[in-house]
């Protein structure tokens, strides 16, 4: 018997996206093929090489040398030039759903596209992300018009702002690691403390503030530039696992939804430091995990002795994480994607 089809788009911002669609993808295949989608050729090399799954790139919406505008989120499609491109990637959406007859639409970010789809007829399953995202008019007609909503955290962590929470599904957070218990840190490395970078790069000036005290060891994870630190840091660039970089239970990290998720599944203490994103999701996301005690925030105007002061109290902090994480997430978003639509 065929599975039915399912379209899944997957974001090319970040590694939290397709981090997502890791989990997922498995579960998700036992009822349905899944056919993902992509606007970007980096991120469609990617779940190739990892996945036996097809990937529907779709063309670029933007004329060759086009500069996007700034987002002001003061009217709908606001960023969506007036040009051939964008007809030309609906045109190749639409002419992929008449192909493939899709039963559900699995959005993970663009609610261009959650409009796109449901204008010709397909159900759309919305992923709701924290952040500023209900003062954008293209943001809310995408939650509006999705049959369902599923965010990849907590409901205890939502934002008082939010609208939808009737038709939304709160998993909890997923990680590769929930479920396989908690890594305490080497008890040699105890006052190591991790400072794991996110998708964009801190200023030298910042990791210089961060790791002044000669006194502490810094662990430097995931940068994609060199810096010139002192003695007292180990940059160890990307790692394939960060279970066996983190030193120690203190990590400093950017606030992207997939690493706290795991770095809570993990059981550290965390000291938040929010990069800059379009809806503010990471600073309104780790401030909603400040004030529940969860983690630390911090700031990139921070002095050293403040960042001394925040290791401080993170180095006796207990951090509330308990059911936060979800071992079995991806499975019962499958079972839900099941029971709708399959």
């Amino acid at each position: 018997m065929m599975k039915p089809t399912i379209f899944y788009f997957v974001h090319a911002h970040g590694n939290g996206h397709r981090a997502t669609f890791n989990l997922l993808y498995p579960a998700l295949s036992l009822f349905f093929e899944v056919v993902a989608i992509t606007t970007n050729n980096e991120i469609t090399g990617y779940l190739r090489k990892k996945h036996d799954v097809q990937v529907l790139e779709l063309p670029p919406k933007y004329p060759a040398g086009y500069e996007i505008p700034e987002h002001t989120f003061s009217k709908a499609f606001e960023v969506t030039p007036y040009a051939i491109e964008p007809a030309r990637r609906t045109k190749a959406l639409a002419e992929a759903i008449e192909r493939h007859k899709p039963q559900a639409f699995y959005c993970d970010g663009v609610p261009e596209l959650a409009i796109m789809v449901r204008g010709m007829g397909v159900p759309v399953v919305l992923v709701h992300l924290p952040g500023n995202v209900m003062n954008d008019p293209t943001q809310v007609f995408a939650h509006e018009l999705a049959d369902h909503i599923i965010a990849h955290f907590p409901a205890s962590l939502e934002q008082a702002n939010y609208q939808f929470a009737a038709k939304t599904y709160y998993s909890g957070y997923m990680s590769q690691y929930a479920g396989r218990g908690l890594t305490r840190g080497n008890r040699s490395a105890i006052n190591n403390v991790t400072v794991l970078l996110g998708y964009d790069n801190y200023d030298e000036s910042v990791l210089k503030t961060i790791t002044n005290d000669q006194h502490t060891p810094f662990t430097i994870v995931g940068n994609k530039l060199d810096y010139d630190l002192d003695k007292n840091c180990t940059l160890l660039g990307l790692v394939k696992d960060v279970r066996e970089a983190i030193a120690g239970d203190v990590v400093i990290s950017a606030a992207g939804q997939n690493t706290i998720a795991e770095l809570l599944s993990l059981g550290k203490r965390l000291i938040l430091l929010p990069e800059p994103r379009p809806y503010d999701e990471q600073v309104v996301h780790a401030t909603v995990l400040a004030e529940h005690q969860v983690a630390l925030l911090a700031q990139e105007t921070f002095s050293a002795d403040q960042w001394q002061n925040v290791r401080q109290k993170a180095n006796v902090f207990t951090p509330a994480y308990e059911n936060l994480v979800n071992a079995s997430a991806p499975n019962e978003i499958a079972q839900k994607m099941r029971n709708w639509y399959a």
